[in-house]
């Protein structure tokens, strides 16, 4: 890293940052303090290790496989800006542009990469609001912000990511939730590779700082760890705490009808905070007292599945019912 003083990251007016992190939530965080220089343009350029990033007002409960992605060690992060739900690995690359607000437009910026990805002979085109397209698939996807002074247009290229694992993670259950979070769209996607057989990652962020430095002018360089990086990394919990990330899901309604050998029986659960607050169960069962044990027993409880399968009533229907919550979740 350079121009490292007290602190503080000094640059000229154009600046271009690579991150040395491949973690996600220190990369947005990092992202979030370059956000505060007093920089008029910025290009910034990062890679994750797998992760799925959800959008600021999106419920992971309905975008994710939350315990396929625990199980295989897959990250899960909030970003600040609206938007989709995206998974992230290696093979894809992560790039932010910040200008001035007053200045800088997202159609500045889609032309800038679409000339880039040309420099390396792969024609794409901007699709829609957010998307870039080769040969009618998605290669990158793109959300934007805006501070008092700034305008940030972050987005994805999909190089040589392993898109065969993604919907792995992006795939939810067919339970119904219902909330007024913000649901993805699928789309097709396609990587850089599939015109370019040999292309790298490193060769896309030159690629684009080539363009960069073509559109506006001599710019520094910076190549810095954000993960070791206080003024950023202070701010890590807010992008990549899990708990804090479930806490701040919209309140949403977990439902699902199912017949057991006692009866058909309609479950619905309100969850709040992560912490289931309320419960309804409908039911033709004779036994008049199962709804009040029901939520006698789930109130309170995380919605989780560990927590949930941590439960034992020690009688058969209650337990049916519990196992049967644990197949949706």
């Amino acid at each position: 890293m350079t121009g490292h003083v007290g602190g503080t990251l000094l640059g000229m007016d154009l600046a271009i940052y690579y991150s040395t992190s491949h973690d996600c939530a220190a990369n947005l965080a990092g992202e979030a303090y370059l956000m505060d220089l007093p920089c008029s343009r910025i290009l910034y350029l990062w890679v994750n290790d797998p992760c799925v990033v959800i959008g600021r007002f999106q419920n992971p409960h309905s975008e994710c496989d939350l315990d396929a992605m625990k199980r295989d060690g897959v990250q899960l992060v909030r970003r600040q800006s609206g938007g989709g739900a995206v998974y992230h690995d290696r093979g894809n690359l992560c790039f932010t542009l910040i200008g001035d607000k007053e200045t800088a437009t997202k159609e500045e910026n889609f032309a800038l990469v679409v000339d880039a990805l040309a420099e390396l002979g792969i024609p794409a085109e901007q699709s829609g609001r957010n998307d870039i397209l080769h040969e009618g698939r998605k290669i990158s996807g793109n959300a934007f912000r805006n501070t008092k002074t700034k305008f940030v247009h972050h987005g994805t290229l999909l190089v040589k990511s392993d898109l065969s694992v993604m919907a792995d993670y992006l795939t939810p259950s067919d339970t119904k939730l219902a909330s007024k979070a913000v649901k993805s769209v699928a789309s097709r996607v396609g990587n850089l590779r599939e015109a370019k057989a040999d292309i790298t990652v490193e060769e896309v962020e030159l690629a684009l700082e080539r363009v960069f430095r073509k559109r506006y002018g001599e710019s520094e360089v910076f190549h810095i760890d954000f993960s070791e990086f206080e003024p950023a990394s202070a701010n890590y919990r807010l992008f990549g705490d899990l708990d804090l990330i479930l806490r701040r899901t919209p309140p949403f309604t977990h439902s699902f009808t199912h017949r057991f050998a006692w009866g058909e029986a309609t479950l619905n659960l309100h969850v709040s905070e992560d912490t289931i607050d309320s419960v309804t169960l409908f039911t033709d069962s004779l036994d008049i007292t199962l709804a009040e044990r029901t939520e006698a027993l789930l109130v309170g409880v995380r919605y989780e599945a560990a927590k949930i399968a941590a439960l034992h009533a020690d009688e058969p229907m209650l337990d049916e019912l519990v196992a049967h919550l644990l197949t949706r979740l």
